[in-house]
């Protein structure tokens, strides 16, 4: 069974046609990448499979099952989903209590959260970091920190909005190697954007190239590498 399943996915702002997407299937487990050009429509594609914008039209299923639009079934989606966006926001707090937000507001106990916390805090190396102010972060570190949080979640699927782009060389090796960890653990779906081909080539086996909005074949256009 494929994990998501879209069918004739359509997103238009105003007069203009963002997404335009007969059919793409993403089985579950391992890496996909959406590559393509800025503005090709992969943050937009993002956004929908992490059910936090509908689609214009067009039909979406998650794991066999149809998604409603409304927002009381998608709610119990988002709890299996995260995305960590391009420039995460950081609350004015702690390292360590940013990562436990999200246990936090699933109830989890004190001491089990800060467990959780720093055990994903470990997983990216930033555990040195815990007490530190988080939003006076270097760029990297901050995308550090936002994927343990998102890790603490425990979500089923985790979803990057170009987690390298911007950022240190040096932070760009820990942050592929971390995502790489994730995809040959098991257990969790990743799904990322990037315009890089090289990099894309060494996180996932799975690459779905976008131009325009469209689904477009490997060799209709050149990115970096």
């Amino acid at each position: 069974m494929n994990l998501y399943e879209l069918k004739g996915l359509k997103q238009v702002f105003g007069k203009r046609t963002v997404l335009d997407i007969d059919r793409l299937d993403l089985p579950a487990g391992g890496g996909h990448a959406l590559l393509g050009p800025n503005g090709c429509g992969k943050t937009t594609l993002l956004r929908i499979l992490a059910f936090l914008n509908p689609p214009t039209s067009g039909e979406i299923l998650f794991r066999g099952k149809t998604v409603n639009r409304r927002e009381k079934s998608t709610g119990a989606l988002r709890r299996q989903v995260v995305l960590v966006d391009q420039n995460p926001v950081m609350f004015t707090t702690t390292v360590v209590k940013n990562v436990e937000y999200g246990p936090r507001m699933r109830g989890v106990p004190s001491k089990e959260r800060r467990r959780i916390a720093i055990e994903c805090l470990e997983k990216v190396g930033m555990e040195a970091f815990s007490e530190r102010q988080a939003h006076l972060l270097s760029g990297g570190e901050t995308q550090r920190v936002a994927i343990a949080r998102a890790l603490a979640c425990a979500p089923d699927v985790m979803l990057f909005d170009e987690p390298t782009a911007g950022v240190d060389v040096k932070n760009q090796a820990v942050i592929e190697s971390v995502i790489r960890d994730i995809c040959t653990e098991g257990g969790i779906t990743v799904i990322f954007s990037t315009h890089k081909n090289s990099e894309a080539s060494r996180l996932a086996a799975n690459m779905i190239f976008l131009s325009e909005g469209k689904l477009a074949a490997p060799d209709s256009f050149s990115l970096p590498e």
